[in-house]
């Protein structure tokens, strides 16, 4: 059996209406799996508009038989049901993570309230894959090491679309984000991978509810 971890990001939208809903349920899911299942490593639930219907939901399992473990208890079925119900559209992107590094669950408790969060969707030029995980590895190794304001940086590619790739970053506040803006590992990834860069789009969200089992380190 493959051991490589389970990285998904879902987009769901969500009526304005079922908006107290949808986050009761995801707060359910996140107390009944982050501190009983080993294995669940990730799970977060960040909106992206002022009326909280475009949503997307993180999930990281150590491994197949984590996810399998996770997916098989008795309010899993109950969940998915609700999120089903409610979502006006559900769309998961089932990801190869290539890198994924977080600071200890206390520092992200402590400084959830004033979080930067971002996804980003890169496109890159076909048979430049490898090109551009190498710089983007640098960056995000640097950015972790030196820069106390970064929380989590996440990187996987889409399975279905290797040079999709999807990135989820949380920082401290703005201040530290403004900071990584300014660091030159950012410059240099940004002029580095210019050139194989066909598309960028980047989400700025808002937190709902975020826990790791941290710190977690996949390099």
């Amino acid at each position: 059996m493959d051991n490589e971890p389970i990285f998904r990001i879902t987009e769901v939208n969500i009526a304005k209406n079922d908006r107290a809903a949808f986050r009761k349920e995801q707060e359910a899911e996140l107390e009944n799996s982050i501190p009983v299942e080993n294995g669940t490593l990730l799970f977060a639930s960040a909106h992206e508009d002022a009326e909280g219907e475009k949503n997307y939901i993180v999930e990281l399992y150590r491994n197949p038989k984590a996810w399998e473990e996770h997916s098989m208890a008795d309010y899993f079925d109950h969940y998915d049901q609700v999120i089903n119900e409610l979502a006006d559209s559900r769309k998961a992107f089932d990801l190869k993570p290539v890198w994924i590094t977080s600071k200890p669950k206390e520092a992200l408790d402590e400084n959830a309230n004033n979080f930067i969060i971002h996804l980003a969707k890169v496109e890159v030029q076909d048979g430049k894959n490898d090109d551009f995980a190498a710089i983007v590895k640098k960056e995000m190794r640097r950015s972790m090491a030196q820069e106390p304001g970064v929380e989590l940086l996440m990187g996987g590619t889409n399975k279905e679309n290797s040079n999709e790739w999807y990135f989820f970053e949380v920082f401290t506040n703005d201040e530290a984000y403004k900071k990584h803006q300014a660091s030159k590992w950012f410059k240099q990834y940004l002029a580095d991978s210019e050139a194989i860069v066909k598309d960028k789009q980047v989400h700025e969200l808002v937190r709902d509810v975020m826990a790791v089992q941290g710190p977690i380190v996949m390099d």
